[in-house]
């Protein structure tokens, strides 16, 4: 999962990761906020941070790494669930075609490939579940036409 023995690899979960808190950040900005206002406002800066994640995704492979699920795709796995999750039923946008850039190809591919791989769905929360932590946790305001109730 992390490669102790290859300084290159480890470099690039290194920056990935602590990139990766930007963009956490950003969907946090989105889906909590108060008014439809300040939702447009989170969802720019959501895919904002999106369109710079790619500078983190290029090369082979689908994952961080290549062809290798690393460390990366564990911590992040979780969140790219929430995005395809919550977003849709608080804010009314589908991540896919209304949030995430149509220039983000490699964010895309990385996100679809984390998405089907065997272990995180295995691992991953129900919908009904996650949604109910978010309502519990950090939405306050369901954005005009979206189907989420608080």
């Amino acid at each position: 999962m992390y490669p102790v023995q290859d300084a290159e690899s480890r470099l690039r979960i290194d920056r990935f990761l602590q990139y990766w808190d930007t963009v956490v950040d950003a969907y946090y900005t989105y889906l909590c906020a108060s008014n439809e206002s300040s939702a447009k406002l989170g969802k720019q800066e959501f895919s904002e941070s999106l369109v710079k994640l790619e500078e983190y995704l290029v090369g082979d492979g689908d994952y961080c790494l290549g062809n290798t699920f690393s460390i990366a795709e564990c911590i992040a796995a979780p969140w790219v669930q929430r995005f395809f999750v919550t977003l849709p039923y608080f804010r009314g946008a589908d991540f896919g075609s209304d949030v995430l850039p149509e220039q983000c190809k490699e964010v895309a591919k990385w996100m679809d490939a984390v998405r089907k791989r065997p272990s995180v769905i295995a691992s991953a929360c129900p919908d009904d579940e996650m949604l109910a932590a978010a309502r519990k946790y950090y939405v306050s305001f369901v954005s005009p036409g979206a189907p989420g109730v608080l």
